[in-house]
This record gives structure tokens, sequence and C-alpha cells, in this order.
């Protein structure tokens, strides 16, 4: 293993106006599902190598009446989307030191519609950001502050529903010595077909199972590339065991520790048909997984704990084994 590094990686994500995702290199780190306005501050160490970065803001602007309902369309029933006043994105990223907690603060995605033109346009002063003050350059960061807007897109919500949507990019540069990702030389591109669906329950299945029976070696087998990865970024230098063992959820969930009224896994949760499963693509169409996750822990001694879910993503290599890529948000 590499030594750790200095600092953790955070993004702040304010925003208002449409329902969204937000990914780092492809890969889903936040979403919310109303057009609210909505402020969070995320770790993303684990989603970011060293180099070139890309964060990738997936909205969709949903039109509300005077009543803050969602609008409908008549003909089709389908979800009203329109440039609006009301939206806007102030989207940042944090170097922070683990020792000094010194900051280092990058600005990257400040946009709003231009209600003139329908386009979007730089907004630097906006309610996360009074001053409009903006920072390219930090030590360990970088960015030139452009932006590419990509239409039509597809936005996955978390309940599984399906959105046209609008994505941004921008690029970013970290200056650490974070390795990439395990799956980057591996993972085959991928075709959403039947034979797609049906591998990939498959691979949900055989991982269903290893939790069942508590299989812990093979648990951490499976995910040995993940918590090894996040051991050494946000673990200080953890190994994959340390690193579970380290998480109370995800160490009673692979059977390293069991507690009463501990977390207890309920059977798959998929539709009955594969061509019903919703499908979410990721890192530029090599990873995917099914949407709400299949994989969900109830607690029966506790009604009033919200169930847990793991939101694996896998990958298919060249010679067709499905592995598992990450676990995303």
């Amino acid at each position: 293993m590499a030594e750790s590094i200095e600092r953790e990686y955070w993004v702040n994500i304010h925003t208002e106006g449409s329902v969204w995702v937000l990914r780092i290199n492809d890969l889903n780190v936040q979403s919310h599902s109303t057009t609210e306005q909505y402020s969070i501050s995320y770790p993303i160490s684990t989603s970011l190598k060293e180099g070139q970065n890309t964060v990738s803001f997936i909205f969709a602007p949903l039109v509300e009446d005077e009543a803050g309902r969602l609008v409908t369309d008549d003909d089709t029933g389908g979800y009203i989307q329109a440039p609006k006043e009301s939206f806007w994105v102030d989207i940042s990223i944090e170097a922070i030191n683990k020792r000094t907690q010194d900051k280092e603060r990058l600005n990257t995605l400040q946009l709003r519609y231009d209600m003139e033109s329908g386009e979007f346009v730089e907004a630097r002063q906006n309610p996360a950001n009074v001053n409009g003050g903006v920072v390219h350059q930090t030590e360990h960061l970088s960015t030139r502050g452009e932006f590419v807007v990509s239409s039509p897109e597809r936005l996955v919500v978390g309940s599984g529903q399906s959105l046209e949507a609008e994505r941004v990019d921008m690029s970013l540069r970290v200056l650490d010595s974070i390795p990439n990702f395990h799956w980057v030389e591996d993972a085959t591109p991928l075709e959403d077909t039947p034979r797609l669906r049906h591998e990939l329950r498959q691979a949900y299945q055989r991982l269903h199972n290893l939790f069942d029976a508590g299989d812990t070696e093979a648990l951490l087998n499976e995910g040995r590339p993940v918590w090894n990865r996040a051991g050494l970024l946000m673990g200080d230098g953890k190994n994959a065991r340390e690193y579970i063992a380290s998480l109370p959820f995800a160490s009673q969930t692979i059977g390293m520790v069991e507690e009463n009224g501990g977390p207890q896994l309920q059977p798959l949760r998929i539709a009955n048909d594969p061509a019903d499963d919703s499908l979410e693509f990721m890192g530029d169409g090599r990873l995917v997984r099914i949407l709400p996750s299949p994989l969900i822990w109830s607690y029966p001694d506790d009604p009033n704990q919200k169930s847990d879910v793991v939101p694996v993503v896998f990958y298919r290599t060249a010679s067709g084994e499905w592995r598992l890529a990450t676990v995303a948000s």
C-alpha cells in the first residue's frame, strides 16, 4: 500500500431549483430528489485521483406552480422542465490538512440561468457566496473555471425514476498522489441488453448470498480493492479489514461483529422482470447498478430505525466476471 496522503477532500454543494446528481469522475457522490434549496458537505477523497478530474452536475430544472407543486404535462404526464430564475448552483472543493486542519478552497461550478437567453451563465455572487469571491488555484487544486454543457442527459433518482436532464462538466487538477481507481484497466464498456440485466442480477444475488451467509473472508475479498483504497485515503492507511472494522454498520453487515438488535439483511429487492430494473450507468459507461439498491438491511427490534442500503456498483471484465467497483451514494 502507498503512504496515506496528508489531506482529505470534501465537496460543498449549494443549490436550488432542480433535482440533481453530483458526480466526480462520473461516479455518483450526492443527489437530491426535490427542487428545494439544499446544502451539504461530503467527503470525496475516494472519488478523486491524481491529475485531471471532472466534476459533473446532472440536473432537471422541474417547474413548480404557485403552491410549489411540480407541474406535469397534460398529454404525457411527465414533469415539465424549463429555464427558471430560481435555479442556481454553487459547488466548491476543499482540501483539509488532517494534522493542522488548514483548508484550501477551490470554486468550481457557480451557475444560474440567463432568463433572456435561456443559457447558463457564471454566477459568482449567489446565496452561498454573497461576496462573489472566486478562487481557481490553491496549493493542491486548480481549475480553469470553464464548463461544458451536455443536453439531453438522463438523470436516475434514488427511487429509480429516470428523467431527461442537463449535464454541466468542469475539470480540476489534483496534485496529491492519489492512486487511480482499481477497475480502470479491467472494466469493459457496457450496453443495456437483456443479457447484461440477467448477469447484473446474478452479481447482486451472489453478493447477497455472501452477506446472508456472513462470509466475512469472501466479502473482504470481494471489496478489498475498494476498502484498501478507502483506508488509504480516509482511514490513515488502514487496510481493508482494519477499515471495515472501524465502521460499525459495515463490520456488522459482513459478519465481523454480531450485536443484538443489529441490522438484519432483507430479501434481495428487485423487480419481478429484469426489464423493469432501473439501471444507472457510471464510469463513462463501464459501471452499472440497479436503483433503488437491492441490498437492504432493517432493524426489526427497532421499528423507528430507518433501513440501511449498500449502494454497490459493478463492472464487468473482458472475461465476463462481474466485480465490485465502488459503493456510491
